[in-house]
């Protein structure tokens, strides 16, 4: 019996799909195992301690998780703007990343949920996966014919680059394999150029130990070099992205984004559950909003406007003893040596890694005077 062809399947049940996505389609067994390339960044302890597929990677990794199914159907939802964004910003003003100015899984959830809709009416076996920890979702990227992986460690698809998102469908039936193509970054390293910290020196892979993007949504400690590096980024960074040829227009137009900007001073401000509503699609370990005021402190330390010293020492007092380092360590940056060790001396913690993130401080300002 001939396989079925995903995409007539879709239209003869009233599936409809904009420009925006691309299907694609690996026959099963496919015999795809990703999870000794999963173990070999977690030992290389190149994943810093990000969890996630990290978790379990000879289940996250596996490609043939099912017996029952035949086909795995991989969709994915291109976001690319039609214009480049400008990445300036005013004093005091920080960054939020193309990537996640807004909810850009949303669109590609409501069309899971059409399809699962489909498939219970049909009694089809199915088990879908988006931003899953269980599965790495781009196992099936390259067999079913959507592109290739590049040297950022993206997937690229010819068109709309790395602006995608993935979902993948484990189904019963047997559809229509998609034909591989023949796509490479070739001699391009633009990616790895754009990097503000060398994250991408490695061709094809990436130290998440040097990632903006990993630190701004950790609830580790961020190293002192990382938070010089952040710049004015409040979330997420992606320099790799907006380098990436395939995925940049032909045009010149740059406009400015108001979703890309936040003023860091009311992110600071603003009560955590507000915040939380705010930024509900952003990744906030714990959903505890207090790391996106310690991301908007090291933001406004590198992109201070004239209040910010009066600001910051104001807040310190009723701030938590997480903040409070943070906020000296903005106040240093900006120049305050005084005001520094005057907070200094007066800082008190239980918890051993703020004392010994204390001691640093303490130390750093000592040196400065």
């Amino acid at each position: 019996m001939k396989d079925i062809n995903v995409i007539n399947f879709f239209e003869e049940n009233n599936i409809n799909f904009s420009s925006n996505f691309n299907l694609g389609v690996t026959n099963l067994p496919s015999k795809l195992d990703f999870g000794k390339e999963i173990n070999n960044i977690k030992n290389n302890q190149l994943h810093a301690n990000m969890k996630f597929t990290f978790s379990n990677p000879e289940y996250s990794g596996l490609g043939d998780k099912f017996e029952w199914a035949k086909s795995a159907i991989l969709i994915t939802y291109n976001y690319k703007n039609k214009t480049q964004p400008s990445m300036l910003t005013s004093p005091g003003y920080g960054q939020i990343a193309r990537f996640a100015e807004k909810d850009y899984y949303l669109p590609l959830k409501n069309k899971i949920n059409e399809i699962e809709k489909v498939f219970e009416k049909l009694n089809i076996k199915f088990r879908s996966f988006i931003d899953n920890p269980n599965h790495y979702d781009r196992t099936f990227f390259v067999s079913s014919g959507l592109g290739w992986q590049g040297k950022s460690t993206m997937m690229l698809t010819p068109g709309s680059g790395p602006w995608q998102l993935l979902a993948t469908i484990y189904v019963d039936h047997a559809f229509e394999e998609s034909k591989n193509t023949n796509y490479s970054c070739g001699e391009c390293n633009l990616c790895q150029i754009s990097c503000p910290t060398g994250a991408l020196n490695s061709e094809y892979k990436l130290d998440s130990n040097k990632c903006i993007s990993y630190w701004l949504q950790s609830p580790e400690l961020i190293p002192y070099e990382m938070r010089n590096a952040i710049g004015n980024k409040f979330y997420g960074c992606d320099d790799c992205l907006t380098s990436c040829p395939p995925g940049q227009e032909n045009n010149n137009v740059v406009i400015f984004n108001k979703n890309q900007q936040v003023n860091l001073e009311a992110i600071i401000k603003e009560d955590n559950e507000k915040l939380n509503e705010m930024f509900y699609w952003f990744y906030i370990p714990k959903r505890n909003a207090e790391y996106l005021k310690r991301n908007a402190i090291i933001a406004l330390g590198n992109n201070p406007d004239q209040n910010t010293s009066s600001f910051l020492e104001k807040i310190y007092p009723k701030s938590s003893s997480h903040l409070k380092i943070y906020i000296i360590w903005a106040l240093f940056k900006i120049g305050n040596n005084d005001v520094c060790q005057n907070l200094i001396y007066s800082y008190d913690s239980e918890e051993n890694s703020i004392k010994e993130e204390y001691e640093k401080l303490k130390k750093m300002i000592s040196l400065a005077k």
